[in-house]
């Protein structure tokens, strides 16, 4: 072999080596900006992921709260009703109690009575709605209160990769 093909020889070795390393670089660079666009893609999708439950957790406290509340409602209800029963048949036993009587006084005393346990009985009963009601909005606003407190405590925490 002459000289000069030594040296061509040589020329073409050190290029193909060169453009070899080269390449070896440029795979490498882009493997490392391939794994590092991975891991942020992993880490979007897991932040997504706990969007999703934490709003799926939402729905489903909003979905208990108005259950909770819409039997209790009828609970009121049913209980108002029956208070409302009630006092519609007192009324009917205090006015043939009143038509039985043989005197104005007579009269005037057992109205008095009446108008007295009627009053006692509808702050009672209004008393015990009121409480039945608070309860109810206590009740009924728990899974919203919950929620609230797991959307909090999350805003605390690092998205997991």
């Amino acid at each position: 072999m002459t000289t000069r093909t030594k040296a061509t020889a040589t020329v073409v070795d050190t290029a193909a080596e060169a453009a070899q390393n080269g390449f070896e670089q440029a795979q490498a660079a882009f493997k490392a900006q391939f794994d590092e666009a991975a891991k942020h893609a992993a880490v979007a999708q897991k932040g997504l992921e706990q969007a999703f439950e934490l709003g799926k957790g939402h729905v489903e406290a909003l979905i208990k709260s108005s259950t909770i509340w819409a039997e209790g409602v009828q609970e009121l209800a049913k209980a108002a009703l029956a208070a409302n029963q009630a006092a519609f048949e007192e009324g009917i036993a205090n006015a043939r109690a009143l038509a039985a009587v043989k005197s104005v006084r007579e009269a005037v005393e057992l109205q008095t009575g009446f108008a007295k346990a009627v009053f006692e009985k509808f702050v009672a009963e209004t008393t015990k709605l009121s409480e039945q009601g608070t309860k109810l909005a206590e009740r009924a606003f728990a899974p919203v209160a919950e929620r609230v407190n797991v959307t909090v405590a999350s805003f605390g925490k690092p998205l997991a990769a």
